[in-house]
């Protein structure tokens, strides 16, 4: 096995170790802001926080802090995900590989076949493999690409796209552990470190002194 070779496969594993990271930290601030929510509510009434008056004042600040989220679209109406990004030359790579992936899973290879556990597996695959390249998520593709022994042609290239890709997911995952909400997570079942961060919060928020 080339260097090269063993270098991709390293990337392959550290970009699916980061596309985890990810997925657990946006699944744990989901329940983290309902949490953080209620406690900060409940923390306002025991401490006479007058929050009607505060939110009333800071309208705009509270846009910021709690947007509405939007359906983005393209040119063609198609939803464009978070972590969607624009076609690149670069991504050409991709394409070559889910062409590959298509001769060898595409369901209709299997048309005249009996549909066993592993003719199952392959079609699932093929549709995994499908949505991610659709949206881009190079961790979940390059995966089924590894199960399947399908590789790139051009080691150099998907190399940099993966380092890439790592770099921004590292970027996103920071900025999402900076949110009020995280660190209201990470205090765990600690009160008096909630009731900190809440303090915080009203302060950065408001101004607002407890």
């Amino acid at each position: 096995m080339s260097i090269a070779v063993k270098r991709y496969k390293k990337l392959v594993k550290e970009l699916l170790f980061a596309y985890s990271e990810l997925e657990y930290i946006e699944e744990a601030l989901n329940e983290a802001h309902l949490e953080f929510e209620a406690y900060y509510q409940e923390y306002c009434k025991k401490n006479d926080v007058p929050i009607s008056e505060l939110n009333k004042k800071n309208t705009k600040k509270l846009e910021k802090v709690y947007p509405k989220k939007e359906i983005i679209t393209d040119e063609q109406g198609i939803v464009q995900y978070e972590n969607s990004k624009p076609e690149k030359e670069n991504y050409k790579v991709f394409q070559r590989m889910y062409r590959i992936i298509a001769k060898k899973l595409h369901p209709d290879k299997f048309s005249n076949q009996e549909h066993n556990l592993e003719v199952i597996e392959k079609i699932e695959a093929f549709k995994i493999a499908t949505a991610a390249y659709n949206k881009k998520n190079w961790a979940q593709f390059l995966d089924i690409c590894e199960k399947y022994d399908i590789l790139p042609t051009r080691y150099e290239k998907i190399n940099a796209i993966i380092r890439e890709e790592i770099s921004d997911i590292g970027k996103r995952v920071n900025n999402k552990k900076l949110a009020f909400s995280w660190r209201f997570y990470e205090c765990e079942e600690d009160e008096r470190c909630k009731d900190k961060i809440i303090k915080s919060f009203l302060f950065q928020l408001f101004k607002y002194s407890v």
